[in-house]
């Protein structure tokens, strides 16, 4: 990892799925939101052709918000970001998401990855009603111990950087979050699920080292969500 590692310095995260329209005025809200970076990802039909899409409209209205994308498809990578989180799914039932899926995109794009702008992402997918969850099968039915031990398990065993927690949609345990932030000592935290308001924001940022923002911003009150998340860890 290079030594800069910018997302180290991240509080609050938005991550659009570049297969969703996005709401009227977002983008160019984004740029005055005080947000730290924007992250490109979603689960299902990603392409080159939408994340490129997507990239190009925020590096127009945007350009000095950081964009890295989140690669879940091989096909799906683009030229043009500030770097790409690679997400390895530590209670994935479907080992293809703990490694295979990640050597057959090494066997294509290994020569001309710069590792200095890559970041290893260990998620831990906690929302067993999610569509990452049904498609890496994760056990995602787990005890508050077992979630902490896959968190140790992610940055000691492997030497994650980052710890996801990924609740997908749903607000998640507080308690199971806390647990977590408690026992990983040196990874950074990062926290996804259901985080709608000043409140849930404000909670999770407590715990975690950032927080991720995404499918609220797709409903009618996305300005609010926008607003309140970032005071809420800034």
């Amino acid at each position: 990892m290079p030594s800069e590692q910018p997302w180290r310095r991240w509080r609050h995260v938005v991550k659009l799925d570049p297969d969703r329209p996005l709401p009227e005025g977002l983008l160019q809200a984004l740029g005055d939101s005080g947000t730290d970076a924007v992250l490109l990802g979603g689960t299902q039909r990603i392409t080159y052709d939408n994340v490129q899409a997507l990239l190009g409209r925020l590096r127009r209205d945007v350009p000095h918000v950081p964009v890295w994308q989140e690669v879940s498809s091989e096909e799906a990578v683009v030229s043009g970001v500030d770097g790409y989180a690679i997400p390895v799914v530590l209670n994935a039932g479907d080992t293809r998401w703990l490694i295979g899926e990640h050597v057959r995109a090494l066997l294509k794009y290994r020569p001309f990855l710069d590792w200095s702008n890559v970041l290893i992402e260990g998620y831990l997918v906690l929302n067993d009603d999610c569509a990452v969850a049904d498609l890496t099968e994760a056990n995602a039915c787990l005890t508050r111990e077992e979630a902490a031990a896959y968190a140790v398990a992610g940055e000691s065993l492997f030497s994650m950087p980052v710890i996801y927690i990924e609740y997908s949609g749903t607000y998640g345990d507080p308690e199971t979050v806390k647990e977590i932030a408690r026992v990983v000592q040196n990874s950074h935290v990062f926290y996804g699920g259901g985080i709608d308001s000043f409140a849930k924001a404000s909670e999770m940022g407590a715990l975690a080292d950032t927080i991720i923002v995404g499918n609220a911003l797709y409903g009618e009150n996305w300005r609010e969500v926008l607003d309140a998340s970032v005071r809420a860890v800034k």
